[in-house]
């Protein structure tokens, strides 16, 4: 009986170890479910900034550039309301602009070179860690985009983002692919130059009078880090 005692008490102990042991793992499993969704949110918002701080760079100092990544601040909390299990850092890692004199990996193709539009391309890497007060990683999430900027509003738009699969970092440039020729159905996503007519002395000069083409396209070689030969998104 003593020997049975004992064998059910050490039993009891085992098994309580082992349920432990399985709601711990399901609670870091749980955490790091979490953890990888407020990554995925703190990506989009990364991006956000990112274009944010483009726009702002290109409406202060022109189109042209060069242009720098925003410079990264403090990890913050991840929740609204403390207490926040969580804290995301972001960092942002600019890997090729047209405007930087550098080999070139890519082709912008169609760049809209007149003044009014000034397009240009920057790639960018965005990294976004998700971690605990005491520094233990629970996600990491890594996206590559390729922009292209204006020197007019709204400045940014997205041309390119890669697929979010860890074995594939090409990011595509469609911008300007196409012309609307038959290979691409009629297709153009080239950004066109157009000049208005404007009298304010005399309106009636300008009765009628349909815009002017005023295109100058160029295709430039670039080098865009985030650029590979193969699966290419669109």
């Amino acid at each position: 009986m003593y020997l049975y005692g004992v064998f059910s008490i050490g039993l009891a102990a085992l098994l309580a170890t082992t349920w432990l042991q399985v709601a711990s793992i399901g609670i870091v499993a749980g955490a790091r479910h979490v953890a990888e969704r407020y990554a995925n949110v703190a990506l989009e918002r990364a991006q956000d900034d990112l274009m944010e701080s483009l726009a702002a760079q290109v409406a202060g100092s022109g189109a042209r550039g060069p242009f720098v990544a925003p410079t990264p601040g403090p990890p913050q909390p991840a929740c609204a309301a403390p207490p926040c299990a969580f804290l995301i850092a972001a960092q942002v890692q600019l890997s090729g602009q047209t405007a930087a004199t550098l080999p070139g990996d890519a082709v912008a193709a169609n760049v809209q070179q007149h003044a009014g539009v000034g397009e240009q391309r920057v790639a960018a890497l965005l990294t976004v860690t998700i971690a605990n007060a005491g520094g233990a990683v629970f996600a990491r999430a890594v996206r590559r985009v390729t922009l292209r900027t204006f020197a007019v509003a709204p400045y940014v738009a997205l041309s390119g983002v890669d697929e979010p699969i860890a074995a594939n970092p090409n990011v595509a440039d469609f911008a300007g692919t196409c012309d609307g020729n038959a290979a691409c159905g009629g297709v153009d996503n080239r950004i066109h130059a157009l000049l208005r007519c404007h009298d304010p002395v005399t309106p009636a000069n300008c009765a009628g009078q349909a815009y002017r083409q005023a295109d100058t396209f160029s295709s430039n070689t670039w080098q865009n880090g985030n650029a590979t030969t193969e699966a290419w998104s669109r």
